[in-house]
């Protein structure tokens, strides 16, 4: 019951000094002004008694401990609707390493202001549950779906262009982070596809399987498509975002990619957690209860010690 209590003012003990101090040095007035006989109790007559003395120092006590306010804090955490449960899917290609992505800086690579541009976007997501699919010849999962923003961020800073290979396998990579969306308790699932739009020739996994896991899983697909050319695979990535009720966009810099991301962000805003609630709870009045039972028990052993 009273394990995790604390003291809200513990410094109040340091009273219990003076009621010693005044034990030691304050003498016994003969006309008392709330105990009308208190002048017997200076009777030289009577004898000191231990338990009366216990009780005397266990009702101050007591009484200064409620004082100090012991209390309890019980922290809700109230049930809220899960969040978006995002697969980002980013390509690490050799072709992400192209220095003409950002205008303002040209020895920074396309893959560097995507890193930058990922983790400000995961940043606010933090109701949502973000995995990261990192592909290029190969494709592998950097992060599962997580909560926890920081780590994730830190993982997408510590990627490069060729982690995954050379090459690019577009759909593969969009399989996977589909499918890493299976089992995710969110009613709302969806996968942003950074890419510059190309596809490996020959790739075990085509455009109408990435359709239908989209169908069957309920996932939303996004495109982000970077670059001056117009993408190869422009037409299909089109229609596989409008047939899951996502949208295609391309961003010829990262001003225009940041802008994407925004508006992805509005698009899929996700409900905000409720805030968790701390509740104190006070047990003062069990100490002053006993304190002021201890006390009355006092006078009166001390009134039939006098009679």
């Amino acid at each position: 019951m009273f394990e995790g209590v604390f003291f809200e003012f513990p410094k109040v003990i340091s009273f219990l000094f003076i009621f010693l101090a005044c034990e030691a040095l304050c003498r016994m007035r003969h006309q008392g002004f709330y105990f009308p006989h208190l002048a017997a109790f200076a009777a030289v007559t009577l004898k000191p008694s231990f338990w009366l003395w216990l009780l005397k120092w266990a009702s101050i006590i007591l009484l200064l401990v409620a004082l100090m306010s012991p209390v309890k804090e019980r922290v809700y955490q109230p049930v809220s609707t899960p969040g978006y449960a995002i697969s980002l899917v980013v390509d690490a290609s050799a072709s992400m390493r192209n220095g003409d992505f950002d205008p303002d800086d040209r020895t920074r690579s396309r893959f560097e202001a995507v890193q930058e541009i990922l983790q400000a976007f995961v940043t606010q997501r933090s109701s949502d549950s973000v995995g990261l699919v990192v592909f290029g010849t190969r494709t592998f999962t950097a992060a599962p779906p997580t909560t926890d923003m920081g780590m994730l961020s830190q993982i997408i800073g510590q990627l490069y262009v060729g982690i995954a290979g050379k090459y690019t396998a577009l759909y593969e990579a969009m399989a996977r982070g589909i499918v890493s969306l299976h089992g995710a308790k969110s009613a709302e699932k969806i996968v942003v596809v950074l890419t510059d739009g190309r596809n490996t020739p020959g790739a075990p996994v085509g455009s109408d399987v990435v359709g239908g896991l989209a169908a069957k899983e309920g996932v939303r697909l996004y495109a982000v498509v970077i670059g001056e050319e117009p993408a190869p695979q422009e037409s299909i990535l089109e229609t596989l975002t409008a047939q899951s009720g996502g949208a295609y966009f391309t961003a010829r810099d990262s001003a225009s990619l940041a802008d994407v991301y925004a508006q992805i962000d509005t698009l899929e805003k996700s409900p905000q957690r409720p805030p968790v609630l701390i509740v104190n709870e006070y047990y003062y009045i069990y100490p002053l209860f006993a304190g002021f039972l201890t006390l009355l028990l006092y006078i009166y052993l001390r009134n039939r010690s006098v009679a």
